[in-house]
């Protein structure tokens, strides 16, 4: 039965849950590929304005995903703490990333700054009243240790299912190169028909999933609880409880310092195919179905990883193979150590790309894996699920890719004098270039402190055991008073 622990989750709950992170994906490509990119190099707004817009939005990320997490930790209806939520926020989320990419004409460097401010704002907020639910359902549908890792995986690979399908619509359809248009991602016509498109794309796919995994809804495992008033004090004081988890701070900390380091990237992805290495409409495609190929691989390892390593090594194994590949190839072209024709450089460029997201797959379900563990241990310690606390948590680091790297990038770019509208001034100097590349190098740096950080995690496949143990002995409790869960929490030895 669905939610019972050691139990299997039937493949089509699996199934319909994984459908629900292609929309997830489909955003993510928006916003990581394109938007720094169409604000910048196509409306003409100034790198540092464009990343500070982005990153305003991140301030209410840090408010709403743990609030709308907590928030669906507490209510109780015939659809569940999840579903209402998820079939609310489709539409909103697909009207919204459409008006992202839809500005008026006309506007000055200070009305564009207040659109794309408004709609990120909007198109965020949309996305956490459907992802956060949907992160927690994920953790409800079974408390076992490798099962969860499982689903995980399932939700990972129909979320690489959407990033191969946005690839291939984007590149291969919306801008696509032609001999009269060799970079129509590079003029403003194209972004109708893709984000109108995408829009509707993200807004189905929502509804699909929250409506296919409506049968599991009577044996998720917090639907036994008593509903409880949202308040934004008890937001703030299960975000204390949740702090109060050594292995939740490292997962936190660790993972909000990789995704921040994988958003500068991800934000000067576009700016680095297109001017750093000179590649044309099909070369970015080819790069980007190397990665998203790459990533399918990977995910049969997962699981194997975790059994070797267990979780923890996994993400610390992926997210530093992972970065070195990525950032390796450009490091490489700066020290000119790179002595190849164009042919195999392309090559190359697509194989670093394929083990990066290989790599990158093991820590990605590995963490999502992780996190619902720790909300195994909450419930232990506290007395309720309380599983959108941790993912609200999670969506919120994140986001904080998109943010914060479009932060610190579009001011890299202004620090560096990148142009905007490159390609109508002539293109990017050899200086700046050389400039831009080290600029993405250095962002490097930041691993090695979140990898330092995932060390401190502790929850291992043995203790989790004695956790689960514990849980199967005393049905689900009213919230306990911060005193009380020592007496609880004394089965399990740290």
């Amino acid at each position: 039965m669905v939610g019972s622990a050691g139990a299997r989750v039937p493949f089509v709950t699996k199934l319909m849950f994984g459908i629900g992170k292609s929309a997830d994906s489909i955003h993510n490509f928006g916003y990581g590929t394109l938007l720094l990119l169409y604000y910048n190099q196509v409306m003409g707004l100034e790198g540092w304005r464009a990343g500070l817009a982005l990153a305003v939005s991140l301030a209410f990320d840090a408010i709403t995903d743990p609030a709308m997490g907590s928030w669906s930790d507490g209510i109780r209806s015939r659809w569940g703490r999840r579903h209402p939520f998820m079939v609310l926020g489709a539409v909103p989320l697909g009207l919204c990333f459409f008006g992202l990419f839809m500005p008026p004409e006309g506007l000055d460097q200070t009305g564009l700054f207040l659109w794309l401010t408004a709609f990120s704002i909007l198109t965020r907020s949309a996305l956490t009243v459907y992802h956060v639910p949907y992160l927690s359902l994920g953790a409800e549908l079974t408390s076992d240790y490798r099962e969860r890792t499982t689903i995980v995986a399932y939700r990972t690979f129909f979320g690489l299912a959407g990033t191969l399908l946005i690839i291939q619509l984007a590149w291969g359809v919306f801008f696509k190169g032609t001999a009269e248009n060799p970079a129509p991602h590079l003029g403003r016509d194209a972004y109708f028909p893709f984000a109108l498109a995408a829009g509707g794309l993200m807004a189905t796919l929502v509804l699909v999933s929250a409506f296919g995994t409506s049968s599991a809804i009577p044996h998720l495992s917090g639907t036994r609880q008593s509903p409880l008033r949202f308040s934004l004090l008890r937001v703030f004081t299960e975000l204390r409880q949740a702090l109060g988890s050594v292995s939740f701070r490292a997962l936190f900390l660790g993972t909000l310092l990789f995704y921040i380091y994988a958003g500068v990237h991800g934000a000067l992805a576009t700016h680095l195919k297109v001017f750093f290495w000179s590649l044309d409409t099909t070369e970015i495609r080819n790069w980007q179905l190397a990665a998203a190929i790459g990533a399918v691989a990977g995910l049969p390892f997962v699981r194997m990883a975790n059994q070797w390593l267990d979780k923890r090594n996994t993400v610390i194994l992926g997210v530093t193979v992972g970065a070195f590949a990525s950032t390796g190839p450009v490091a490489l072209q700066l020290a000119e150590w790179l002595p190849m024709s164009r042919e195999a450089l392309i090559v190359a460029l697509y194989v670093a790309s394929f083990v990066a997201a290989m790599a990158g797959i093991l820590a990605a379900v590995s963490v999502g894996s992780m996190m619902a563990d720790i909300a195994d241990e909450h419930e232990l310690k506290h007395g309720r699920r309380q599983e959108g606390i941790y993912f609200g948590s999670l969506a919120f680091a994140g986001k904080a890719t998109t943010a914060t790297g479009n932060l610190i990038a579009g001011v890299g770019l202004s620090i560096i004098g990148f142009p905007s509208n490159a390609a109508a001034q002539g293109g990017v100097t050899a200086a700046v270039l050389w400039n831009f590349g080290l600029l993405y190098v250095v962002v490097l740096v930041l691993l090695v402190f979140s990898t330092w950080v995932f060390v401190k995690y502790d929850l291992t496949a043995k203790r989790h055991a004695e956790i689960a143990a514990a849980l199967g002995r005393a049905p689900l409790r009213e919230p306990l008073s911060s005193s009380s869960p020592a007496q609880t929490s004394a089965a399990v030895s740290r």
